[in-house]
């Protein structure tokens, strides 16, 4: 599985947290939510599970040839 699985599961968390209402406009002050969403995934560790996932990407690709 993945080394990341622990940020995995925080960043599902906060997009089911505010997925709904970003994705609808329900959110009042929707770009001050959007703002904090993007801070809640970053200290969800969103950064890490990008750079992993880049990481196996790269050595799939590498292997294809």
């Amino acid at each position: 599985p993945y080394p990341v699985k622990t940020e995995i599961a925080q960043v599902q968390a906060v997009v089911r947290e505010y997925d709904p209402g970003l994705q609808t406009g329900a959110l009042p002050d929707h770009e001050q939510r959007y703002e904090e969403f993007i801070a809640k995934m970053k200290t969800a560790g969103s950064d890490k599970v990008i750079a992993e996932f880049q990481k196996q990407l790269d050595e799939f690709v590498k292997n294809m040839k």
